[in-house]
């Protein structure tokens, strides 16, 4: 009888710690689920902030173009005196062929990135709010996603960071570099690598990075996804070689001549200060 006496107080002793620790449990429940959604709250609060500092960036980086534009326009002086001021190196300027890439842009669309996990990022896209875009296309990359969403993701943040302005060039080549190499790394990848080669060769053109360009758009040029594309980009590198060659055959020449041309213009204003 007291054998057994013990075993139901041993039994009752059992329940009555479970009962404790299945409350303590559910009262830590309870705390992290509220910490929880305070977390998520302020995340959201601090993404909706970044993305307002984006966009206030990229307004920024517009009005600093327009007016760098309206600098470019200003009227030579009267005299003469300014062109001989700022002409000291005329005849050695590199011409380049303008960016002809605008149209050969990736299309940010439903077709270059179809998983439905990206739907608010291309609803942004869409609107041109690519701050928010930006913001939320780096919220989801943080999280856990497959190899396959994650290689979507980095082409998808590489484009908006194209499309934002010259600034993030860098960046968006960085984000492409990361592509590229996630895809080597795993096979199932290996048909994204087309799409990720020829954005990493536009970013090295926009860039005037032609040599490397040159050397990411080999690896993608026979492909035949991007044929329309490829050809006429292939053509912008080639136009683009051609006149940096032209320039430095004639640079030789044009430093020869340079001191000589600006003797002659300082004895010309000498000629018209002292007149006759």
């Amino acid at each position: 009888m007291d054998s057994i006496a013990d075993m139901e107080r041993i039994v009752h002793d059992l329940k009555v710690d479970r009962d404790t620790w299945q409350a303590v449990a559910l009262q830590y429940k309870e705390a992290f689920e509220t910490q929880s959604n305070r977390l998520q709250q302020l995340q959201d609060v601090c993404f909706a902030a970044q993305a307002e500092l984006e966009n206030e960036r990229a307004q920024r980086q517009r009005l600093r173009v327009v007016s760098d534009g309206r600098d470019n326009h200003r009227p030579t002086s009267l005299d003469g005196v300014e062109d001989l001021e700022v002409n000291f190196t005329f005849g050695t300027a590199a011409v380049y062929a303008p960016i002809r890439t605008e149209h050969l842009q990736l299309r940010l669309s439903s077709e270059d990135c179809t998983n439905p996990l990206f739907e608010r990022v291309q609803e942004c896209i869409t609107q041109r709010n690519y701050g928010t875009a930006l913001v939320e296309v780096e919220r989801l990359l943080r999280g856990p996603l497959s190899c396959k969403a994650r290689a979507e993701g980095l082409l998808l943040k590489s484009n908006i960071l194209r499309a934002s302005g010259p600034d993030a060039l860098l960046d968006a080549l960085a984000t492409c570099s990361e592509a590229v190499d996630l895809c080597d790394r795993l096979s199932e990848l290996q048909d994204f690598l087309p799409r990720i080669r020829f954005q990493r060769s536009l970013l090295c053109y926009e860039l005037r990075l032609l040599h490397q360009a040159r050397e990411a758009f080999s690896t993608i040029s026979d492909n035949e996804l991007l044929p329309a594309k490829a050809g006429e980009l292939s053509k912008s590198y080639d136009d683009d070689q051609h006149l940096l060659r032209c320039t430095k055959r004639r640079s030789g020449f044009d430093e020869s001549r340079t001191m000589e041309g600006l003797l002659a213009q300082l004895e010309d204003k000498n000629a018209e200060v002292l007149g006759p």
